[in-house]
């Protein structure tokens, strides 16, 4: 699969649409930004299961690439978290069991876990942690059987899980950020890019994701109750306004030529992990020190936030990168 460069923007808008959505939400408390962050928390899921398949489908075709596929995977992800996890804890004064719970990525395992959440995005960071752990280790398992069929049983067998949630829990946020219930997300793009060929000839992508988008809007207060049921409905609308704006995105790189302002989307693309993790250090500053009604806050918020990252990709991120394996086949 050639890269495809319009994913690089969609990664961008990722990343900077749930820093800006976090800003408003907790600064000027701002519900309805609340909940379009959710959108973008997804968006995160799908493009990760989309841009890992080639290499889960390295580990099914060849076990000896499991390890290769930890290893770059970890080297990817870990160092950073961890930076951004003592740094929260410093902040937040809180090296306590949470800490051990956050380090293990076990703090979403079941409701109530967490006695303070003091670093609220790691739910994603569990999510993708013990998806890279499981289902590479799963496809080896199974790899006498069709790989979209090991798809197809996998999710089945998430939403058997989230049915017996449902039927003994009403933990409605948990739907949304619980573990093992949000494996899915991930599979989904997974899923997408192992029909990359059918995908590309999707028709009338743009008029489904503006009905999905619209009922999002319109029946926000009808899916935000507290209740299970909802919350169980709202998370499949996000997952599938998610898929679709994948799809539009995939499918507008034909349309559209990036090529000429790829430089400027890589960038934004290659800023987007630590955009996310580091930017509610941002806003924390900002609240404790009533900054957010200084004159145009937003801006030097964003030019921090762009500032940052830059750094932390081109002299930590870059540089282990570099030193990660490749595969032999």
């Amino acid at each position: 699969m050639q890269k495809i460069e319009s994913l690089d923007l969609f990664r961008g808008i990722a990343g900077y649409g749930v820093a800006v959505c976090h800003f408003y939400s907790y600064l000027f408390e701002s519900s309805n930004m609340e909940y379009i962050s959710f959108v973008f928390v997804d968006l995160f899921f799908v493009l990760s299961g989309f841009v890992l398949y080639p290499q889960l489908n390295r580990v099914y075709k060849n076990k000896k690439n499991l390890k290769i596929f930890y290893m770059r995977r970890w080297m990817r992800t870990l160092p950073i978290f961890f930076i951004a996890l003592i740094c929260f804890s410093i902040i937040f004064r809180n090296f306590s069991y949470d800490t051990l719970k956050y380090l293990f990525f076990i703090q979403k395992m079941y409701p109530d876990f967490l006695v303070t959440d003091y670093m609220v995005v790691a739910w994603t960071l569990s999510v993708e942690e013990w998806f890279y752990l499981l289902f590479p280790i799963c496809l080896v398992l199974l790899n006498k059987f069709d790989i979209i069929k090991i798809f197809i049983f996998f999710l089945t067998l998430i939403y058997i899980l989230k049915l017996i949630f449902l039927l003994n829990y009403n933990d409605a946020s948990f739907y949304r950020t619980g573990t093992f219930l949000r494996l899915d997300a991930i599979l989904f793009g997974v899923i997408i890019a192992n029909n990359y060929e059918i995908i590309r000839k999707a028709k009338y992508i743009p008029p489904i994701l503006i009905f999905l988008a619209f009922v999002f809007f319109y029946y926000q207060n009808f899916f935000n109750r507290d209740s299970g049921v909802t919350q169980f409905a709202y998370v499949i609308l996000i997952q599938l306004i998610s898929i679709f704006a994948l799809i539009f995105f995939i499918n507008i790189n034909k349309i559209i030529n990036f090529k000429y302002l790829n430089i400027i989307y890589s960038l934004l693309a290659n800023q987007t992990y630590s955009v996310y993790l580091f930017h509610f250090i941002f806003i924390y500053f900002i609240k404790v020190y009533n900054l957010e009604n200084i004159n145009f806050i937003f801006f030097y918020y964003i030019l921090l936030l762009f500032t940052s990252s830059s750094l932390v990709f081109y002299f930590i991120e870059k540089t282990i990168l570099h030193l990660r394996p490749s595969y032999d086949n």
